[in-house]
C-alpha cells in the first residue's frame, strides 16, 4: 500500500470554483482506485492545500498523477498552475 499526498496552493481568486471542484474529488479518486481520499487546508498557511491517499499499486499512482495533471479545469485554479501541483508517494519503512 502506498500512501500519495498531493499539495498546491490555491489563487485566491479562483477559491470558490476550486471548492466547488473538490466537492466531488473523493468520488472521482475513489474511482481511479484511491481508497481513504481526504482533503485538508493548511492553518497556519489559508490556501495551502493537502490531499491524501492510500492506492494499492505504483501502476495505480502513476494514472491518478497523470490525469491530475491535465485536470486544465483544476490547475488553472492553483497558484502557477500544473507546475505547482506537487504529487508524491510513500511506501511503508521497516524498521529494526
Amino acid at each position: 500500500m502506498l500512501t500519495v499526498f498531493i499539495e498546491y496552493k490555491l489563487d485566491t481568486e479562483k477559491r470558490s470554483h476550486a471548492l466547488q471542484l473538490l466537492t466531488s474529488m473523493a468520488q472521482r479518486m475513489e474511482a481511479m482506485g484511491a481508497h481513504q481520499y481526504r482533503s485538508m487546508e493548511g492553518l497556519d498557511q489559508p490556501g495551502l492545500f493537502v490531499e491524501t491517499f492510500e492506492v494499492e499499486t505504483v501502476h495505480v499512482y502513476e494514472e491518478i498523477k497523470a490525469n491530475r495533471l491535465v485536470d486544465q479545469d483544476f490547475c488553472d485554479c492553483i497558484s502557477g498552475g500544473a507546475a505547482k501541483l506537487n504529487v508524491w508517494a510513500f511506501r511503508p519503512v521497516e524498521l529494526g
